[in-house]
């Protein structure tokens, strides 16, 4: 018998051009998307994520990094992930091989890098001549998270603090959000980007260009041209994670937050939430990093909407719960996706 035969670590760029290959357009019925992709197949979002069943020996996919110089995915079989490098320009990219034919295995391709890393476009499948897709039934339950670096995964995976966030260490895959969606079994769809906020950003020369509530109405993150089409996806749930950029006061910035200007802000994002997503349940939640103020004018906030909750993550427990530049490690993911699942399960019926 044969065993699955998957990448490594690095990226296996092989040009899947063998003669019997059958190509498999990215419009085909047996293909499901989940997070936001444009009408020809582009995505920059972390999270975005190609699924389909495949039942063969060879499958690779047809990708072009049309923006940035490389990134990373998540190659994810029968549901045990492996690295991904996208290099830029357009290539084939061998996903499993000498796979053993009339075993279905479930294929996914997870964008586990955010949006300034950059921006691919799938061109669809190549399989081997004894290969066929189906497809994979979608969840029933869907949660949007809007969040910033902590919600991307940044420096997850980073074995020291010192670390900044690479393509290889930040890996939206194990982010908390994406974990309690594989928990909840719930269709994920992820709007994140380290340095911004809700009111304002981290950087003062860009303190209130494109905060979180202006790139909530993009199908791409890097694209105002196009807006994304709600009416496509309306989440039963809704989780954000804002508030720890606002706090800052780097690069001279030095006033501190004013709480009329958040409060206000969320607000407003959150009655335009309720405008896509009129029957969701809201999580307003705020950690491990930087969390007060913020912390304690959640409750506030969430009192003038109907159902609505606060979540507080916890603090870090010891440096295995730190990860690159102190953010989250995998391991801190891990528990903020149970305290996020514990919250969600108890006002819900999921």
């Amino acid at each position: 018998m044969r065993n699955t035969l998957v990448l490594p670590l690095f990226c296996l760029l092989a040009l899947f051009s063998a003669v019997h290959a059958e190509k498999i357009d990215p419009s085909d019925p047996a293909i499901r998307y989940a997070g936001r992709f444009s009408d020809d197949y582009r995505f920059g979002w972390t999270g975005s994520m190609i699924e389909t069943q495949f039942d063969g020996s060879t499958i690779s996919a047809d990708l072009d990094l049309y923006e940035g110089k490389v990134t990373g995915m998540a190659v994810v079989i029968d549901g045990e992930q492996h690295f991904l490098e996208i290099k830029a320009g357009r290539h084939t990219y061998t996903l499993a091989e000498d796979l053993e034919p009339g075993v279905p295995h479930t294929i996914g391709l997870f964008k586990r890098t955010e949006p300034y890393m950059g921006s691919v476009r799938f061109y669809g499948f190549e399989i081997s001549e004894d290969g066929k897709l189906s497809p994979v039934p979608p969840p029933e339950r869907k949660m949007l998270v809007v969040g910033d670096s902590i919600t991307c995964g940044y420096g997850n995976e980073a074995t020291d603090v010192k670390e900044g966030n690479t393509v290889t260490n930040e890996n939206g895959y194990m982010s908390y959000a994406a974990i309690a969606a594989r928990e909840l079994n719930a269709d994920l769809t992820m709007i994140c980007w380290s340095g911004h906020g809700l009111f304002r950003n981290r950087s003062l020369e860009n303190d209130r260009k494109n905060v979180m509530p202006v790139l909530f109405e993009q199908t791409l993150p890097t694209d105002a041209s196009l807006q994304w089409d709600h009416g496509s996806y309306i989440p039963d749930v809704v989780v954000i994670n804002l508030g720890t950029n606002d706090l800052a006061t780097r690069d001279d910035k030095k006033a501190p937050l004013d709480k009329d200007d958040y409060c206000q802000a969320y607000v407003a994002f959150l009655k335009r939430i309720r405008e896509v997503a009129p029957d969701s349940k809201l999580f307003l939640s705020i950690g491990p990093m930087v969390i007060e103020p913020v912390a304690s004018w959640l409750p506030e906030v969430a009192a003038q909407f109907d159902a609505a909750y606060v979540v507080v993550f916890s603090k870090f427990d010891g440096p295995v719960d730190i990860g690159g530049h102190y953010h989250p490690s995998v391991i801190k993911d891990q528990k903020m996706a149970d305290e996020l699942t514990a919250a969600i399960r108890e006002h819900t019926e999921w």
